[in-house]
C-alpha cells in the first residue's frame, strides 16, 4: 500500500487498488510515496500487523521490519463516514 497522505494524532492513510488503510503506532517517520507491505496479524484485538517498509527517498530498494495498528480500513466513501464520526468539530 502506498503512503498518500497524513491524519491527526500522526496517523498515515495508505491506499491501494482495494480500497484505503488509516495506520498508526510505527517505529518509522514514514512519507507520502513510501510503501507498507502486510506481512502477518500479530494480534487481531488491536490489529497490530508486522510489516515491512519501503522508503521512496531511498528508491524502495530495501525493506524494514516495523509492527503498525490498523485504525481504520474499507473504501473512500466508509473512510469518511470514518473521519465523520471521530473527528472533534
Amino acid at each position: 500500500m502506498d503512503v498518500i497522505g497524513y491524519l491527526h494524532h500522526a496517523d498515515l492513510l495508505l491506499e491501494d487498488e482495494q480500497g484505503v488503510t488509516i495506520i498508526g503506532n510505527s517505529n518509522y517517520v514514514l512519507s507520502i510515496g513510501d510503501k507498507v507491505y502486510f506481512q502477518q496479524l500479530i494480534d487481531a484485538d488491536s490489529k497490530r500487523y508486522q510489516v515491512n517498509i519501503s522508503f521512496a527517498s531511498a528508491g524502495h530498494s530495501t525493506l524494514h521490519e516495523d509492527e503498525i495498528q490498523v485504525k481504520f480500513e474499507g473504501s473512500r466513501e466508509h473512510l469518511q463516514q470514518y473521519l465523520n464520526s471521530t473527528t472533534v468539530h
